[in-house]
């Protein structure tokens, strides 16, 4: 296929056979026995796209024992080069069409790590092919993707994990295990937050160390630009490997703090509290310190609301001060629960006695060190109350993200992202999007499935 000839997203969403009737399929169907695969068989892998994330997820999977590359697929000649390198299947094959890559009867399943704005028509094809999906997220830029990708990984019963890592990490587990128990109390208020600051500016970055020079070789030689932007609403823009390399910073091709982080904090919030689509969203951001690099916001906070379920979630994400980090807290009555890829720790509602206990005793220390540190001569330390319970690594063991996936693929059932939880992301993430784009509040019509 000639790259200009690619299926662009007007045609995609158009001429799409899956809209309509298969959009009716039941929710929470498991997929059904379809592989015929010996339980002891080696699933042959593609990976489309082998950049920043797609070569960690090459190295992923097949540490995942029975599985193997296939195909490496990839549009720049430098990532191809390092994923040979890091591929123990020194016959791996190099193919640039994915189109050709999905319909390969040889491939069991792909690995989808390309920039959002081709996650739909690539996961879609890959479903009308019968090959089993890890996508990566944010899962796709609009409500129409989304149900076009729902309707074909449920029309085609496929299997499908969405990239989401805080679905396999003991921290999140152990979050959802401490919920379950109640010990939290009513919890009204969950609220999540990403700040980050780096020398440079966020997402203008070329390599993994955060180096900020183009490729040498970031030349329309080395890059099939062509290819790139055929699926952009702007197919005949210029190469430009700006845009190649840090798409996130460009409305084209993302959605910007949307995609790439809300729809983390907003996923691992969901595993734990299962709240759902929000009924309404409302979002402030905008360019307040990184200005001239981007187009997309360097600032996003944004409050869900779910006046049903009588509860509020909220994130906030700003590129300038790293002092909060990555952090999620559920609010609840009786107890608080902070929660983060690192951690995972408890504190007494303040309220009830033994937390009054534990606050008046953290004021006495931080005193006490206070005053230790003034006769030292040396600046006190920032005040914090302690946890009443922290998280240890080892107490609970999860299998990884990418060895769920292989699973799934051999048991045929839900993995733990699977095509439902990445539904509700999709939506969350495009109702955010969308009250920002349009300056108000939006809610979700849960009927008719349009964000009004």
């Amino acid at each position: 296929m000639n790259p200009t000839q690619s299926m662009d997203r007007r045609t995609f969403l158009k001429n799409s056979a899956l809209a309509g009737a298969g959009l009716a399929l039941a929710v929470n169907r498991a997929p059904a026995a379809l592989s015929a695969l010996n339980p002891n068989s080696k699933i042959r892998v593609a990976c489309i796209g082998v950049g920043t994330q797609g070569h960690r997820l090459l190295q992923a999977v097949q540490k995942v024992p029975g599985t193997e590359i296939a195909i490496i697929c990839d549009l720049y000649t430098g990532n191809i080069t390092r994923a040979k390198g890091l591929c123990d299947n020194k016959d791996v094959r190099i193919v640039k069409e994915w189109e050709k890559v999905v319909a390969d009867p040889t491939i069991d399943a792909v690995i989808i790590a390309v920039p959002d704005f081709w996650h739909a028509p690539i996961t879609v094809a890959a479903a009308k092919n019968k090959k089993d999906i890890y996508v990566e997220k944010g899962w796709c830029i609009t409500l129409a993707e989304a149900k076009l990708m729902r309707a074909a990984v449920k029309e085609n019963q496929v299997v499908m994990q969405l990239g989401h890592h805080m679905n396999s990490i003991p921290q999140t587990h152990k979050a959802l295990e401490i919920y379950r128990s109640g010990v939290l109390g009513k919890v009204p208020l969950v609220r999540g937050y990403i700040d980050r600051t780096n020398a440079h500016p966020e997402w203008k970055f070329y390599t993994d160390y955060g180096i900020q020079e183009l490729p040498k070789d970031a030349t329309p030689e080395n890059i099939d630009w062509q290819r790139f932007i055929a699926n952009s609403p702007h197919p005949d823009r210029p190469f430009d490997p700006e845009r190649f390399f840090t798409w996130r910073r460009y409305w084209d091709y993302g959605t910007g703090i949307a995609g790439d982080l809300l729809s983390h904090v907003w996923d691992a919030i969901n595993m734990v509290r299962g709240m759902g689509i929000p009924e309404s969203a409302v979002t402030q951001g905008g360019k307040y310190f990184w200005k001239e690099d981007r187009e997309v916001p360097d600032m996003w906070h944004v409050l869900f609301d779910y006046p049903k379920q009588e509860l509020a979630v909220s994130f906030n994400c700003s590129f300038h001060n790293s002092h909060v980090g990555e952090l999620i807290q559920f609010l609840g009555r009786d107890m608080t629960m902070e929660v983060s890829s690192e951690f995972c720790r408890t504190y007494v509602g303040e309220w009830r006695p033994e937390g009054q206990e534990r606050i008046m005793a953290g004021r006495k220390l931080a005193a006490e060190t206070r005053k230790a540190a003034q006769t030292l001569g040396i600046p006190p330390p920032p005040t914090a109350v302690a946890p009443d319970y922290v998280y240890q690594a080892g107490e609970l063991k999860v299998t990884s993200h990418m060895q769920n996936f292989i699973d799934c693929i051999r048991s045929r059932e839900l993995p733990r992202c699977h095509v439902d939880r990445a539904f509700e992301e999709a939506v969350a993430l495009i109702m955010s999007l969308e009250s920002y784009r349009r300056e108000t509040k939006v809610k979700w019509d849960p009927v008719k499935e349009e964000i009004v």
